[in-house]
């Protein structure tokens, strides 16, 4: 029998296509072309799901741990090379992208009315999501009173992913307290997961930070090595460490509005409430 692996594949030209294309927050600015390989039209096509990738989007560990996000990114964004070494904002942009690819335009998303706690169902638009998009800038920086120039970045999507394991090992261990009968060993492990919590939270502010300018003009001095800057970090007063995590806070809600306006039938009531994106049940629930 002929070997037919040299063969073309009579199939070829049933294969997925791009549904849409889209711009990212971050304007592909801040990467390198190991981690994207961002188009001269500043838009990057987006391919719908392959039956492989909703399976991997079931694994609960692989969602946990981050890897059915990178390999889900990597399928449907071939332009994207290193989906870990993306910025927050801009994996939040893909994954509506290829929702709305995958399965179409609208998405069914739900919230409790504020005033009677009926849970209400709206329909929110993947592209009129992406449409409200903002975009990053080059650089964001915290002044000190001292006169320090401090130049913060956004969170990595390998940062993310530590932060949401971090939490979910601190939220699985607090539920198993009511199984534990001594107040002393409750008291113990809460506090343990406080520091916990803690130190991943002062983790992911020194992650942010890219360098700290001494001076002015020709004689500043630009430091970014991590070391001195993390011990920087861990001697400054306490109000330089809160100004860098306000910054960083507001650097991450930057990309697609995470609101939505409600109608509520039974009070004939209209409100606004956030919409999550969380790929948990963003994907397996379509």
């Amino acid at each position: 029998m002929a070997n037919q692996t040299n063969q073309p594949n009579p199939l070829r030209q049933y294969f997925r296509s791009p549904k849409l294309y889209v711009k990212l927050p971050t304007g592909g600015k801040f990467y390198s072309d190991e981690v994207l390989e961002y188009p001269e039209t500043g838009e990057l096509p987006i391919f719908p799901m392959t039956a492989k990738d909703e399976l991997i989007m079931k694994n609960p560990d692989a969602l946990l741990n981050g890897e059915a996000i990178t390999q889900l990114v990597s399928s449907c964004v071939p332009n994207v090379k290193n989906v870990r070494e993306l910025v927050s904002n801009d994996v939040d942009v893909l994954l509506v992208a290829i929702q709305g690819a995958t399965h179409g335009d609208d998405i069914e998303v739900s919230s409790p009315c504020p005033k009677c706690e009926e849970a209400i169902t709206g329909i929110a638009s993947v592209e009129g999501a992406i449409e409200t998009m903002a975009v990053l800038e080059q650089t964001y920086k915290v002044d000190t009173k001292d006169g320090l120039h401090i130049e913060v970045k956004p969170f990595k999507y390998s940062s993310t992913i530590r932060a949401g394991i971090t939490s979910f090992q601190s939220s699985r261990s607090l539920q198993a307290l009511a199984d534990i009968p001594d107040d002393m060993d409750k008291l113990k492990i809460f506090n343990e997961n406080f520091i916990k919590m803690a130190d991943m939270n002062y983790t992911l502010i020194v992650d942010a930070v890219h360098s700290v300018t001494i001076g002015e003009g020709e004689e500043a001095v630009v430091i970014t090595d991590t070391a001195h800057i993390k011990e920087f970090l861990d001697n400054c007063e306490a109000s330089v460490g809160k100004a860098i995590e306000e910054q960083v806070a507001e650097i991450n809600k930057i990309g697609i509005n995470k609101t939505m306006q409600f109608e509520c039938e039974a009070c004939d009531d209209t409100f606004e409430a956030p919409i999550s994106f969380d790929p948990v049940n963003f994907f397996t629930a379509s």
